[in-house]
């Protein structure tokens, strides 16, 4: 009877220690999870941020990526090879004349926003002092001044603007937020 109750007791020892291991393990897997990789996680964010993406993320920048959209040109923006995009912020839209006519003008509105991106992408760090001539997506001439670090835009027309916000970066180049829409 003594043989029985130890017998009995030494098995009901191994089975809770048999059992607390496979927990010990069980919690092991589950504490590794996060140090995987997100992708080994699943996670499904996409692996590049372009121009269009990263310029959404401001708040100031919301009439410009309208316009942009609705003329169609948005999708040529995010998907450009290296470009920099001079978008006007929203206050500049507001002192466009005629605005509510121009938005209705999906072709005059994509080639009054193509003078505001130009193929490659130019970081203001990578804007040389001086006057640099720079042509646009819609095959116009902007004049680029660097001055001490101080850069403005000359458009076509002769409008002036000043950048305001440098370097919003996205994988496909650079967008500067400028305080005037260059017609």
């Amino acid at each position: 009877m003594i043989r029985h109750i130890i017998c009995t007791g030494l098995c009901a020892l191994t089975l809770a220690a048999c059992s607390q291991s496979e927990t010990d393990a069980g919690e092991d897997r589950v504490q590794e999870r996060p140090d995987q990789s997100s992708r080994e996680a699943g996670d499904m964010t996409p692996e590049g941020i372009d121009v269009v993406e990263v310029a959404s993320a401001n708040d100031n920048l919301a009439t410009f990526l309208e316009a942009a959209t609705s003329a169609g040109i948005g999708e040529t923006l995010a998907n450009a090879d290296g470009i920099t995009v001079f978008a006007p912020i929203n206050e500049a839209f507001e002192e466009v004349e005629g605005l509510d006519d121009l938005q209705n003008d999906r072709e005059r509105m994509a080639s009054l926003l193509k003078r505001h991106a130009v193929p490659g992408v130019y970081a203001s760090a990578d804007i040389p002092e001086g006057e640099t001539s720079l042509e646009t997506l819609s095959g116009e001439t902007l004049t680029v001044t660097n001055r001490d670090g101080q850069i403005m835009l000359e458009g076509p027309a002769g409008a002036t603007a000043r950048i305001v916000e440098a370097d919003i970066t996205g994988d496909n180049g650079v967008v500067h937020a400028i305080n005037v829409v260059l017609k």
